[in-house]
């Protein structure tokens, strides 16, 4: 039977805000129709006429909110820890994808793939330095300054007279942007920019903080 009611009047089979687990957590229940099962699956949502991320907003649950039955969720949680400590192919993957993530790779990536007449990418057109109003110009401007100000203090801290003296030293050495970004208190993708040219025009580091 119905649990509860949403603000236009329609009753619905579990609490809203939160998932109801039935059968020791081997289940839960479908908001819309009441079925009993081990997940939420994307499937099942596009019978209710829902996406995942609809279904989660439509009974107020959290977008990260898991959607699978607590023992599926466990089960797949100790799976995933094996396959971490007796996979090596699968530890080596990850390495890869996380230093791709702290380099900038991934965010170019993602960009390139949005269609070009796609809202989003529109959007990131719009955002972008070229595009950017002359207002939001000057607000970077200021960002950067204060930005590369923050650096130089932090690269004469670590025993060097100013930045580029500092990224002078650590690409002659090998040094990683991640060891950059560390140091510096800096985003990845400015960690490889400064790295990549390291004069006074290529360290201005627009739109990161």
């Amino acid at each position: 039977m119905p649990v509860d009611r949403l603000d236009d009047g329609t009753w619905v089979f579990a609490p809203y805000g939160s998932m109801l687990p039935i059968e020791d957590g081997a289940r839960v229940v479908c908001h819309v129709c009441g079925a009993a099962l081990a997940a939420i699956s994307a499937q099942h949502a596009r019978r209710h006429d829902l996406t995942l991320a609809g279904y989660r907003e439509r009974f107020g649950l959290n977008r990260k909110q898991s959607l699978l039955a607590p023992a599926l969720a466990e089960t797949r949680r100790v799976e995933g820890k094996r396959r971490w400590a007796e996979n090596d192919a699968l530890r080596t993957g990850l390495a890869v994808g996380q230093g791709m993530a702290r380099s900038g790779v991934l965010h170019e990536l993602g960009t390139t793939a949005q269609p070009a007449g796609s809202r989003r990418r529109q959007g990131r057109a719009a955002a972008s330095r070229s595009g950017a109003s002359p207002a939001l110009q000057a607000h970077r401007a200021a960002q950067s300054e204060t930005a590369r100000a923050r650096w130089e203090e932090r690269a004469r801290e670590l025993g060097f007279p100013t930045l580029d003296a500092y990224l002078t030293e650590r690409r002659a050495h090998g040094g990683t942007a991640h060891r950059v970004r560390t140091e510096l208190g800096c985003g990845g993708t400015t960690a490889v920019r400064l790295l990549a040219a390291h004069n006074g025009s290529a360290s201005d580091p627009k739109n990161s903080t």
